[in-house]
């Protein structure tokens, strides 16, 4: 395998980069995102679902990669008041 043809895995997020896109949320929801190992942009589309005014306002369904849409699913349970309809 040569140099170029390498792929390049994204890191995991840490737990300061998932604080600074979804706010202070506590210790184990931040533990739960971390297990999934999911990258700074996997937290941030899912958080960015939550808070979008499909979901909010009439619920659609979320078309995420498998770690985003796990992320979105981890902080739906925990605060599912995020996703209380605005109407």
């Amino acid at each position: 395998m040569n140099a170029s043809s390498a792929k390049v895995v994204p890191e995991a997020a840490t737990a300061n980069e998932i604080r600074k896109i979804i706010g202070p949320f506590e210790d184990d929801v931040v533990t739960k995102i971390m297990q999934i190992k999911p990258t700074v942009d996997d937290v941030g589309r899912a958080y960015a679902w939550l808070r979008s005014d499909e979901y909010l306002q009439r619920h659609l369904t979320h078309n995420l990669p498998a770690r985003a849409a796990h992320v979105f699913d981890i902080l739906v349970a925990e605060y599912p008041e995020l996703g209380d309809p605005v109407l």
